[in-house]
């Protein structure tokens, strides 16, 4: 019975390290700043993709439970989310976001449901919140980055 609860103990404690190094911080002395996109798991718009912008320009497409890394050079950002489409549409929710060298963000894309229109968002959450998503969503890297 000790063994049992020693294995599990085991268990439990490295499946926590496995998913906080799923999400690898940057390096103090990079010369950009790191960026992650989450996507969680969801029942509406789950079939089909949502595109991260940056700066108006696609860099990924996200099923449920994915997430994508992309290093960005110091500055102001904007950051959305959308449907589809490879360029920014005109009336969407914009993150501004001043990227430091050497530091690490988290944006998670958010679908917002109402009566006549579904649309989705792009939301700044700390490391714990893009961590606790992780886990609990069991999120993996996206295998189609940047398509």
């Amino acid at each position: 019975m000790k063994l049992c609860i020693i294995l599990l103990a085991i268990f439990i404690t490295s499946n926590e390290v496995i998913y906080s190094q799923e999400l690898k911080e940057n390096l103090m002395d990079s010369e950009k700043g790191l960026v992650y996109f989450l996507r969680g798991k969801g029942y509406s718009g789950s079939a089909s993709s949502f595109s991260a912008l940056i700066d108006k320009k696609r860099v990924c497409k996200l099923n449920n439970r994915r997430n994508s890394a992309h290093e960005i050079t110091p500055g102001l950002h904007d950051f959305e989310a959308q449907f589809s489409g490879k360029k920014g549409k005109g009336k969407v929710e914009i993150v501004e976001i001043e990227i430091e060298a050497g530091k690490t963000y988290y944006i998670r894309m958010v679908m917002q449901e109402s009566f006549l229109l579904n649309d989705i968002s792009a939301v700044e959450i700390t490391r714990n919140s893009a961590l606790r998503l992780l886990k609990d969503d069991k999120l993996k890297l996206d295998k189609n980055f940047g398509e």
